[in-house]
């Protein structure tokens, strides 16, 4: 029997719905509906927690698997090789809009450097302030490739505006200028957009409400296993000791801190 129909058999035989087991491991149901076909696991936390609550071993959930995992691979399937056109068409699609607006905007970025680039040594343009602008743009884009943070894209922006003038031959000082008004500009136009999208996504949930407020134990907590839930504002929260202390089964505990799923709690 495969994890997932192991798994299945656990919640029916707790007599508990795909909605019910969910919440109590504060999962969605499409988490659980993921598990019991097989398309996924959950994390150690959550396992080590049903195993805990539902009386079973990881050994009894993952037997099977494992006999199922060798025979796949001492049977590999061939397969089918996929058109190039629509793995990338797949792998763009999955990505999220604001990665497919900075891929685009890297690429372009990148082409334009190519052909400003190219232009240069094809007219023979090798001085060195040509080269100082080329290696900024090189520079300031690597770093905010690595930040991802948009802290020097304006820098960027900037550096193409010397480079240009540099290219037709301007001074060093319009140079300097055309560099910092650019940068500017670009700073001031696209910056307070730029953070505007990127708050369009964010919803408050309110689940720091139950900060400071006082909790139930409905499960023994002991960080040692770990185990521990609480039921708080209508629902049951995993739970730890903010102490490390074993908080035992009905006793009053207050909220101090919340970390991801979990609530850090202390008895009263």
């Amino acid at each position: 029997m495969a994890f997932g129909e192991r798994l299945q058999e656990v919640r029916r035989k707790n007599g508990l719905t795909q909605e019910q087991f969910a919440e109590q491991l504060q999962v969605s149901r499409q988490a659980v509906s993921k598990w019991e076909s097989g398309r996924g696991y959950p994390e150690m936390e959550k396992l080590l927690y049903i195993c805990s609550r539902y009386q079973v071993t990881l050994n009894e959930l993952f037997e099977q698997e494992v006999s199922v995992q060798q025979e796949k691979v001492e049977q590999p399937q061939k397969v089918s090789a996929q058109p190039l056109g629509r793995s990338v068409a797949a792998f763009v699609n999955n990505l999220a809009p604001r990665n497919k607006w900075l891929g685009i905007g890297t690429l372009v970025g990148v082409a334009l450097l190519a052909v400003l680039i190219g232009t240069f040594l094809k007219n023979g343009g090798s001085d060195m302030t040509t080269i100082i602008w080329i290696a900024a743009i090189v520079i300031f884009g690597v770093m905010e490739a690595l930040t991802a943070g948009l802290m020097s894209i304006w820098f960027v922006a900037g550096s193409v505006a010397g480079l240009v003038v540099a290219a037709a031959n301007g001074s060093i000082w319009m140079q300097l200028l055309a560099f910092f008004v650019v940068s500017i500009l670009a700073l001031l136009v696209t910056r307070p957009l730029v953070k505007k999208l990127m708050g369009r996504g964010v919803v408050a949930t309110n689940a720091d409400r139950v900060l400071g407020e006082t909790a139930r134990v409905v499960e023994q907590i002991d960080n040692t296993i770990p185990t521990g839930a609480v039921y708080i504002d209508g629902k049951t929260w995993s739970a730890r000791s903010n102490t490390g202390a074993v908080i035992d089964e009905g006793a009053l505990v207050r909220v101090a801190e919340m970390q991801g799923v979990k609530l850090m709690v202390e008895e009263v």
